[in-house]
């Protein structure tokens, strides 16, 4: 009978052949180990890249930030912090509260109600937020706002301005005249109040 097998005729299963046995030629303790302080091993400091002048095995300088940087350009599968332990996060961006919202906010009402204040005040919190690196939403609303206001306002006071001295005018002319008669004022007939 033949068998295929070279383990059943005695010998060492395939892939076995070459392994030693069990506490054959088994390095004792210390042996093959260079005993410290012998030549061939560095000494303490020795053979090990100064800080900045080391260079990363593709050539490339190493990050300073002490950040991994993958040298194919792709970016680290644990987040944009480097991510050298499985574990590890990301860091996290803080968001930063914007310093001109409120005012925003208040200049943005105050240019509805009293538009020359809030003009003013939306133009702060619009500075404030452009210097923090942020966009207003509120305060650009209340510069436009405050500015079609105030525009607004203007006229009509230069025309009431303007208005003042027709009724001076005419309050002199019926002055002394009971009411409801008519005047001639500037070319028409106006009845007095």
């Amino acid at each position: 009978m033949s068998d295929n097998n070279p383990g059943a005729q005695g010998g060492p299963p395939h892939g076995e052949q070459d392994k030693p046995r069990y506490g054959e030629n088994a390095p004792q303790y210390g042996e093959g180990q260079p005993q410290y302080g012998q030549q061939g091993q560095p000494g303490y400091g020795e053979g090990q890249p100064q800080y900045g002048q080391g260079t990363s095995p593709y050539g490339e300088a190493p990050s300073p930030y002490g950040q991994a940087q993958s040298p194919y350009g792709q970016q680290s599968p644990y987040g944009p912090g480097g991510g050298n332990y499985p574990g590890q996060q990301g860091y996290q961006v803080q968001t930063a509260e914007n310093p001109g919202r409120t005012l925003g906010i208040v200049g943005f009402i105050l240019a509805i109600l009293i538009a020359p204040v809030g003009l003013i005040i939306s133009i702060v919190a619009f500075v404030k937020s452009r210097k923090a690196g942020m966009g207003n939403g509120f305060a650009l609303a209340g510069i436009i706002i405050g500015a079609i206001f105030t525009i607004l306002g203007a006229i009509v006071l230069a025309g009431l301005i303007a208005l003042i001295p027709t009724f001076t005018e005419l309050a002199q002319l019926c002055q002394g005249v009971p009411s409801g008669t008519e005047v001639e004022f500037q070319g028409t007939t106006t009845t007095c109040p």
